[in-house]
């Protein structure tokens, strides 16, 4: 299959005078199994005189083989570059993965990146697969091409934490479970959600705790329903806040539909519009139903003590 026009003009949007290092894949998280492949990439660029970069996919290639599989993320596409770089990429260039794409093969897709990119040395993870049907046997067929035309494989071991894999699964298998701690070690960072502040029903405000409602990408991986330890962060502002953030769907008011509310500690102004980015602690119980306002509004305070308590130390 030729490549097409736009995959072509994505790529050379990133071409560089220098010939390039490049590691390929969706990346999602930016991991630490992420960034030991970054650590690699960029330390065998340096030895070899190469510009690293990244290609990363998006969106995730399953959306495309198989429709039916809504795709959600850990990190937004704009977050996942700022992570890529901050993490030793000179340049991350998104390639859309289209179903023009997805029949391309590895050696049709790395040929390009030599020819284009300048691709002198493609660094791969342990079970790196892409190209039309992901073969398993992809790195074997990169050390082929490469030997053919030009171009260094390397691949790197799989990063163990605690003797187990990190995975972009078992951060999610985390998320759904709660365990806010054990994410934070797998991705070397509290996890983090954003959006701007909307509108929302001021339920909060009448309890005597206002909220702040976050709007987040509909796509975004959610933990596990609960209240959560916060801290947050407002666009234009370099205070680092506190807060008792509520990911659920409202069963005391029978709201039905999912909201992201948090309660900055000692806060007092207008939140509204304002883009807010929340890290989360960690949990510190389950969505509950309460019998009226007053037993809800004494579990608020008595949260918000605890989180007081979590935060302070």
């Amino acid at each position: 299959m030729s490549v097409t026009h736009l995959i072509r003009m994505q790529l050379e949007a990133f071409k560089s005078k220098t010939n390039t290092a490049v590691t390929i894949g969706v990346l999602d998280g930016v991991h630490l199994g992420h960034q030991a492949l970054l650590k690699c990439l960029c330390n065998e660029a340096q030895g070899k005189g190469l510009e690293p970069g990244v290609i990363t996919l998006h969106p995730h290639p399953i959306t495309v083989l198989k429709p039916e599989i809504t795709a959600r993320y850990l990190t937004s596409l704009e977050e996942r570059i700022t992570l890529l770089k901050e993490h030793g990429a000179k340049w991350v260039a998104p390639l859309t993965f289209t179903s023009e794409l997805a029949e391309m093969t590895a050696e049709e897709l790395a040929e390009e990146l030599y020819k284009t990119l300048g691709m002198r040395l493609l660094v791969l993870g342990p079970d790196a697969a892409f190209g039309r049907g992901a073969p398993q046997d992809t790195v074997d067929r990169m050390e082929t091409l490469g030997k053919k035309i030009g171009f260094e494989t390397i691949t790197i071991k799989p990063f163990l934490v605690s003797n187990e894999r990190c995975s972009s699964t078992k951060i999610r298998k985390a998320l759904d479970e709660g365990l806010m701690e054990e994410v934070k070690i797998l991705l070397g960072r509290y996890y983090r959600l954003a959006g701007p502040v909307v509108h929302g029903y001021e339920r909060g405000r009448t309890l005597g705790y206002p909220t702040a409602n976050i709007s987040v990408a509909a796509n975004r991986f959610l933990p596990a329903l609960g209240v959560y330890a916060t801290r947050a962060f407002l666009q234009g502002d370099k205070t680092t806040y506190y807060g008792a953030t509520n990911i659920g769907k409202r069963p005391t008011f029978d709201e039905g539909h999912l909201s992201i509310e948090t309660h900055l500690l000692d806060y007092d102004g207008n939140l509204y519009d304002k883009r807010m980015e929340i890290e989360l602690i960690t949990r510190i119980r389950g969505e509950k139903t309460f019998k009226d306002l007053n037993m809800l509004r004494t579990q608020i305070a008595e949260d918000v003590s605890r989180i007081r308590d979590i935060t302070n130390d």
